[in-house]
């Protein structure tokens, strides 16, 4: 029979209901320390109507508290093991949705405008600040939260008189899950800035000699930029060969601003993958120069001599691309093994891709150990050998993406409880989760 236990990691209590501490009674808590184990009939971290507010609920086996066996346990204070194996937290809770906030906004008790609110129901947060988050919602069972996002924040320091979860307008915030956003969801078209040469960003469109330094900031060759818009010319005319650009996140602004200028023959506009702007000018060469496959960052893989690009596919005339797999070239793999993890795990979901007919997003694939501790990672993340990616699929949820694969997918599946449209596929030993 398998052993079934609750191991305590930090100093922490038991509850009768998972709420804060400070909201129960001191007869439904029972103070435990670091360290001690118990042994457990089965335990929990969701029901039918959403997780426990960031607690595992568990029942004891064969011994009770207060002579009750049934409690509850923030989280990130314990961990569920099966005969010594670590099932709790696992893949459905790798790494942390980040919430950020765009511009001066409040936080909210409840989902209406804040005139309608009194002043303890409501808190101020300034642009540019983040919090990492236990779990994040845009809608229930009754329908959506009118145009505002719910979530419980992770850590206490973060807490608001004592409170986790509030809500926010949700043009005022976007939600970041390893790097990419997950939450509003992005326009299939938006336009990405990529920058083709080591350049400047200007706040005039005018030499970068005759501008001070604090008009002035470099862009890096192979660097991309989500857009809000972007303009070429004006009223008044063109912007003397620049782009002006208005950056669509505040992660990106430069010394607080959202609005830059690039000299066009450094950088590019992109929609859905094909350049917009500048467009290309036909030469009348009779012998034109062929054009270049990839055009993409360059860079090195393990065990291979030839150079690689960001835009290249994985496998020959597939969908997911180097960039993706290796997040534009910042994640080189460690060796041999992981591009040959990642090139299976391309094939896979290639497949899917193929059944279900809609571009995938990949939110996140190889980690290297250093970044997978970064964003919360469990240790023995399949990320870390090449071998998961977390997707999205415009118009699907991460449940209705497994339910379409899952009679053949040949490893893991997983749902997060956190991240409602996010799936992970992995093609370590076969199992599921959350669905």
């Amino acid at each position: 029979m398998v052993e079934q236990i609750l191991r305590v990691l930090n100093n922490t209590v038991f509850k009768l209901r998972p709420e804060l501490a400070a909201d129960l009674q001191p007869e439904e808590l029972y103070t435990v320390q670091a360290g001690a184990t118990y042994e457990i009939a089965n335990y929990a971290y969701a029901g039918v109507n959403g997780d426990f507010n960031g607690h595992i609920k568990f029942a004891l086996k064969n011994t009770a508290i207060r002579g009750l066996n049934t409690w509850y346990v923030y989280r990130l204070d314990a961990q569920v093991e099966f005969d010594g194996e670590v099932v709790y937290p696992r893949e459905d809770q790798e790494a942390l949705p980040i919430l950020r906030i765009n511009q001066n906004t409040l936080f909210k008790q409840r989902p209406v405008d804040s005139d309608q609110l009194a002043a303890t129901e409501k808190a101020a947060v300034t642009r540019g600040q983040s919090f990492r988050l236990n779990s994040y919602a845009y809608a229930d069972a009754q329908g959506d939260f009118s145009n505002h996002v719910k979530f419980a924040l992770r850590d206490q320091k973060d807490f608001i008189r004592g409170r986790n979860t509030w809500f926010a307008y949700d043009q005022h915030i976007y939600i970041e899950f390893d790097g990419e956003i997950v939450y509003p969801p992005e326009p299939a078209d938006m336009p990405i800035l990529r920058i083709t040469e080591n350049t400047a960003f200007k706040r005039r469109p005018i030499a970068q000699s005759s501008l001070p330094a604090n008009e002035v900031a470099p862009a890096s060759d192979g660097s991309t930029y989500k857009l809000l818009s972007y303009a070429y010319a004006d009223a008044s005319g063109d912007f003397n060969n620049h782009i002006k650009v208005t950056f669509r996140y505040e992660k990106d602004y430069i010394r607080g601003l959202s609005t830059w200028y690039v000299y066009d023959r450094h950088a590019r506009v992109e929609r859905a993958g094909k350049v917009v702007y500048p467009q290309p000018n036909p030469t009348p060469s009779p012998s034109p120069t062929p054009t270049p496959l990839y055009s993409g960052k360059a860079f090195k893989l393990p065990g291979n001599v030839s150079t690689f690009y960001t835009d290249q596919p994985i496998v020959p005339g597939g969908s997911f691309t180097w960039g993706e797999a290796t997040k534009d070239a910042t994640r080189i793999p460690a060796n041999e093994d992981v591009v040959d993890n990642i090139i299976a795990l391309a094939r896979q979901l290639q497949r899917a891709r193929n059944q279900i007919g809609r571009p995938f997003l990949i939110n996140s694939w190889y980690r290297p150990p250093r970044i997978n501790q970064a964003v919360g990672g469990v240790s023995n993340s399949q990320h870390l050998y090449g071998r998961a990616a977390d997707i999205q699929v415009p118009g699907f949820s991460g449940r209705r993406v497994a339910n379409a694969v899952i009679s053949w997918w040949p490893g893991g599946i997983g749902i997060y409880s956190h991240l409602p449209n996010v799936v992970h596929l992995d093609v370590g030993r076969r199992r599921t989760w959350g669905i």
